[in-house]
C-alpha cells in the first residue's frame, strides 16, 4: 500500500477530514520544528460528536481511525489511563502526530505550509468580519494560504459563500466557485464554512456505486476489495454468473445516505443494466423488496467481518458468501494466509456478532482460533 495515496474513502468521511485538519491547523499555528512535543489531539464528544454516539457509525469511524494509525503511520494512539475498563477505547485517547506525516497531509488536504504571519491574517479577518453572518472565531484560529493569494484574496472566497445561501450546491462545487476554480479547498473545512454562515445548505455529495448487472439476475453479492469485483465481472470465480455484483468499497455500502435516492449514485452497467435497472434501484432504495439471496464477499480478516455486520445493519439479511469463503476456509487449513502481525492487522476489532450464522458460527471461529488472515484477492 502507497501511504502517500489517500485513501478512496477519506472524500466522504467528513469527521476524518476534520480530525486531520485539526492537526494541520496546529501546525499551522506553530510549526513541529518549533514545538517542544509532537501535537496532539484528544478524542472528546465534543470534539467528535459522530464518534460517541455508539453503533455502526462509532465503529466505523473508529476502525477507520485505526486504519490511519496502523496501515498509514500517520499518528500514534494512546489509550486513556483513566477509561473506565467497559468504555469504548476510543474514550479520552490522544492521537500524537508523527514527525513525517505533515506533508503526507497537507497533499491529501490540499493544505500547503502557511508562510503568511498570524497577525496580518487576523487584521484581515476583522475587516470583513461584518460581512459574514455567523462568527469568525474560528476563521482567526490559523492561517489559510492558496499560492501566492493575498489574504484579501483568500477572504473575498469566503464572503462569495453568500451568493450561494439560496443555491442548492455541494462543498466542492461551493468550494470551486468560490476559491480560484479549486474544488478541495474546503476540503475538511465544512465545519468552518458553517461557522461563517450557520443559514448555509450544502447538498450531500452522493456515494458513487458500481453494480453490474448480468441479464439473469438470481441474487446479489457484495464484493469488498475491487479486483475481486473486476475479475467476478469477467466470471472468475464460478458462481458469480447470475450475481447482481456490487463493489462495495470497504465499508463505503455501510455509509447512513447509501439507500436514499439524494445520499447514493448508482453506476449500472452489464448486460443486464436495462433489463433489470428499475427493478434493482426500486429494491435498493428499500422502495420494494425481492426475494433474491444477498451475500457478501470480502476479506477472512475481522474487518472483513465488521463490514458484513455494517452492511447488514443497512440492507438486511446479508449471509457471508459460501463459495468464496469455502475456498479461503480451505487455504486458511492448508496453512496459507498471513499472522496478524504480518500486515498490520494485530488491532482489527472482532466484530463478535455479525448476524449471519456462516460468518459467526464457522468463519470467526477459524480466524479467532488459528490468529491467520486471508485476503479475497487470493480466492480466484
Amino acid at each position: 500500500m502507497d501511504i502517500n495515496k489517500k485513501p478512496c474513502w477519506l472524500d466522504d468521511q467528513e469527521e476524518i477530514q476534520y480530525l486531520l485538519a485539526l492537526f494541520l491547523d496546529g501546525l499551522d499555528r506553530i510549526s513541529a520544528d518549533e514545538r517542544k512535543r509532537p501535537l496532539g489531539i484528544t478524542l472528546t464528544i465534543k470534539k467528535f460528536p459522530s464518534l460517541f454516539h455508539g453503533g455502526l457509525e462509532s465503529d466505523t469511524q473508529w476502525g477507520l481511525i485505526k486504519n490511519l494509525c496502523y496501515d498509514y503511520g500517520l499518528f500514534s494512539i494512546c489509550p486513556c489511563a483513566k477509561r473506565d475498563p467497559y468504555e469504548p477505547e476510543y474514550v479520552g485517547a490522544r492521537l500524537i502526530i508523527n514527525a513525517d506525516s505533515e506533508a503526507i497531509l497537507r497533499s491529501w488536504l490540499n493544505r500547503p505550509r502557511k508562510d503568511l504571519p498570524l497577525i496580518e491574517w487576523q487584521m484581515a479577518v476583522d475587516k470583513v468580519a461584518v460581512q459574514f453572518s455567523g462568527e469568525t472565531k474560528q476563521l482567526r484560529t490559523y492561517r489559510l494560504n492558496i499560492g501566492d493569494r493575498s489574504c484579501e484574496e483568500i477572504l473575498n472566497g469566503f464572503i462569495k459563500i453568500s451568493c450561494y445561501l439560496d443555491i442548492p450546491v455541494t462543498l466542492r462545487q461551493l468550494s470551486a466557485a468560490c476559491f480560484f476554480g479549486l474544488s478541495k479547498f474546503l476540503d475538511g473545512r465544512e465545519r468552518l464554512v458553517y461557522s461563517l454562515y450557520p443559514e448555509l445548505t450544502l447538498l450531500p455529495r452522493p456515494l458513487v456505486v458500481n453494480i453490474y448487472l448480468p441479464k439473469e439476475v438470481g441474487g446479489v453479492l457484495f464484493i469488498e476489495n475491487q479486483d475481486s469485483y473486476t475479475c467476478a465481472i469477467n466470471g472468475v470465480p464460478t458462481g458469480v454468473e447470475e450475481l447482481a455484483l456490487i463493489y462495495s468499497s470497504g465499508f463505503k455500502g455501510s455509509a447512513s445516505r447509501v439507500r436514499c435516492r439524494d445520499g447514493a449514485l448508482l453506476h449500472l452497467h452489464g448486460d443486464g443494466a436495462l433489463k433489470w435497472r428499475d427493478v434493482f434501484e426500486s429494491w435498493w432504495f428499500a422502495e420494494s423488496v425481492c426475494d433474491w439471496p444477498v451475500y457478501f464477499g470480502g476479506d477472512l480478516d475481522f474487518s472483513g467481518m465488521m463490514i458484513l455486520r455494517s452492511i447488514r445493519e443497512r440492507f438486511g439479511q446479508i449471509e457471508a458468501w459460501p463459495l468464496g469463503y469455502q475456498k479461503m476456509l480451505k487455504c486458511l487449513e492448508s496453512g496459507q494466509g498471513h499472522r496478524l502481525d504480518e500486515a498490520k492487522k494485530q488491532d482489527q476489532t472482532d466484530p463478535g456478532i455479525t448476524g449471519s450464522m456462516f460468518a459467526d458460527e464457522v468463519l470467526l471461529p477459524a480466524i479467532r482460533q488459528r490468529e491467520v488472515f486471508i485476503d479475497q484477492e487470493l480466492v480466484v
